[in-house]
């Protein structure tokens, strides 16, 4: 039965996991049920004898490196990683190779992209998750669809995803999936064609083709006692998605004077309280639409459509830190700014949206004028420009040094490198991160990373160890950076030196990102990616970059410890990484019990205040330093 190459290419995009089992010669002798489920409506019975030979054709790699077994006596057990190219698409196989008997192997073969597209759609906390063509019909659907729909998985598959929308509601399902054509789908409340037509909450993710799909997630809109306050950085990556999904929206900033008096009067049980009921405004108020976070001290965030009351949640505010004050008193500032890119760049935009929130997090919202909207901070940040390239140029910055070690017996593996800028009138951030994405901002991102890379260097010359710097997405991007990269690793002991690639500033050109560290890691530096899961670049990095390392975000470490969702997302992510040859990092691990679940989880590094703060180089343990 002969194929064409587009069908064969569905056949590998439908077998996220496939299990082969084969004679000396080649043919199939046992198949899993799973692969025949998935294979049989493309292949039928007889085509699934000869699905080697149809991945062979497919992917040669694969099949040469099956049939170098072929001939092999013993056990063996042979895993790598496969790059291939099929038409338009490119695939990341893994494949392992085990001898079961003297005739007889088995070959397991894993579609890491495919892996990375569901791993990031699982994430979503949702009760339905469906795959949507780009003609708008449903080709896969997964979760609880009886409890929302009353239908069966099987009875929507082939349908238009509008028929699931109430006819009311259907224009902007469509204005939904418009604002979502490159990227994220922001969270929309939608109402089912039901009945009783209740609210649901739709997002999801557009992944280009060819073919082109959309993964949607539905679930029931959450009563306001489900409602939530997201915590720093994960406020930071919601406010950042609303902003990437190019939907109509504000960001409130609430500043709650004298917090520190309130708060320090209270126990943990009543501040505990007081936290949860700042999180329910959020669905209480505006038909739950908003979210609530805490961005600092007494400084909230509120992300909502435009028009929401910002002021009317002012006074819910300050009515309910009153009620907990010692004397029923307290006062709230409010300021707002319009999410609207105004012509940026959606990097720039949310570069812009963080330097927001990194002035009102650390400074309160009177550091900047919001008035210009995003587009007004890129403008002030470009006014800066000079006395930032001043910094750069004059070397007005040291570099803290943060041990990275194993978990099993705390052995030093290396430092990260972390910037500290001189503070005084010409630095115009309010803190390190902020000074990052404003050089970003205004197009000083490589000289940064250049001066940098020359300091840490010298670190390594002097001291002999190994060290990790931060480059942006926007310095592996240039070619001069990358060359004098690639040049400088090679001039130092192999893993001497470690790139981190940061997700501050997304990548455009990914197969030449790819190319470069492929260089990197040939004369010996190992890349890490930096804050696995906080951006919704994360899992296309790791898909499409081949590297040595992954760093999970503090935030889902943290969650790791207070819920069995939280660890969940850990090891799949740890699980994830593995299946790319990928060691793990967990960051901010500051206790014991913290340590511990990640190496029961898997994680084999650990970096935090519990193994060290940054500190100068000369202050730091040394190559044989234990904790």
């Amino acid at each position: 039965m002969a194929h064409t190459e587009a069908e064969l290419s569905r056949i590998l995009h439908a077998l996220p996991v496939g299990v082969l089992t084969f004679g000396r010669d080649g043919t199939l002798i046992l198949r899993n049920a799973a692969a025949t489920q998935l294979l049989m409506p493309l292949l039928g019975e007889p085509a699934l004898d000869n699905i080697f030979f149809a991945l062979r054709h497919l992917c040669p790699e694969l099949a040469a490196t099956v049939a170098a077994h072929r001939e092999a006596t013993g056990t063996i057990l042979d895993q790598r990683r496969i790059d291939a190219q099929v038409g338009p698409r490119r695939v990341v196989l893994s494949l392992t190779v085990t001898r079961l008997a003297p005739e007889l192997c088995m070959a397991t073969v894993r579609d890491v992209t495919r892996l990375t597209d569901m791993a990031t759609f699982a994430f979503a906390n949702a009760d339905l998750l469906i795959d949507v063509a780009e003609d708008g019909t449903i080709g896969w659907a997964g979760g609880a669809v009886g409890p929302l729909l009353n239908r069966s998985l099987k009875q929507i598959v082939g349908t238009p995803l509008r028929d699931l929308i109430a006819p009311r509601d259907r224009e902007a399902l469509a204005k939904t999936l418009e604002t979502g054509a490159r990227g994220r789908l922001s969270p929309s409340v939608l109402r089912l064609a039901t009945q009783t037509e209740p609210p649901c909450v739709i997002a999801g993710l557009t992944l280009d083709g060819p073919p082109k799909r959309i993964f949607v997630t539905i679930g029931r809109s959450p009563e306001p006692a489900e409602a939530h306050l997201k915590q720093g950085k994960d406020f930071e990556i919601e406010a950042a998605n609303w902003v990437r999904g190019g939907q109509p929206a504000v960001l409130g900033l609430l500043a709650v004077e004298d917090w520190r008096q309130t708060t320090s009067a209270l126990d943990d049980v009543h501040r505990d309280t007081l936290m949860r009921e700042i999180g329910r405004l959020g669905g209480e108020h505006n038909a739950g639409a908003m979210v609530v976070g805490e961005v600092g001290d007494g400084r909230f965030g509120v992300l909502g459509p435009v028009g929401t009351d910002l002021a009317r949640l002012g006074e819910a505010l300050r009515d309910l830190v009153a009620s907990f004050s010692p004397d029923g008193k307290a006062a709230v500032t409010d300021s707002q700014i319009d999410l609207d890119a105004g012509g940026l760049t959606l990097t720039e935009s949310v570069q812009a949206l963080r330097i927001v929130l990194s002035r009102f997090g650390t400074a309160g919202a009177d550091t900047a004028d919001l008035t210009g909207g995003l587009s007004g901070i890129i403008e002030q940040a470009n006014h800066h420009k000079r006395a930032l390239a001043g910094m750069i140029e004059g070397g007005r910055f040291a570099l803290a040094y943060q041990p990275v070690v194993a978990l099993s017996d705390r052995a030093l593996h290396h430092y990260e490198a972390l910037l500290r800028p001189e503070a005084g009138p010409d630095n115009p951030a309010s803190n390190p991160q902020e000074f990052v994405t404003m050089v970003e901002a205004v197009g000083l991102a490589v000289a940064l990373d250049r001066a940098v890379l020359r300091r840490a260097l010298g670190a390594i010359a002097e001291s002999g160890v190994s060290v990790a710097v931060n480059v942006s997405g926007l310095s592996i991007a240039d070619s001069g950076f990358a060359t004098l990269l690639i040049e400088s690793a090679g001039n130092v002991p192999p893993g001497r030196l470690l790139v981190e690639l940061t997700e501050t500033a997304e990548i455009d050109d990914l197969p030449a990102a790819a190319a470069r560290i492929a260089q990197l890691r040939a004369v010996g530096a190992p890349v890490c990616l930096d804050d696995f899961g906080a951006g919704s670049a994360s899992f296309r990095y790791l898909r499409d970059l081949r590297v040595d390392m992954v760093k999970i975000d503090g935030a889902y470490v943290q969650a790791a410890g207070r819920s069995a969702r939280g660890r969940a997302f850990v090891q799949s992510m740890r699980e994830l990484a593995t299946s790319t040859k990928a060691e793990t990092i967990a960051e901010m691990v500051e206790t014991e019990a913290e340590a511990a679940l990640m190496r029961e989880l898997g994680v084999r590094y650990g970096q935090g205040w519990l193994f060290g703060k940054p500190v100068a180089l000369a202050a730091a343990p040394l190559k044989k330093w234990r904790y």
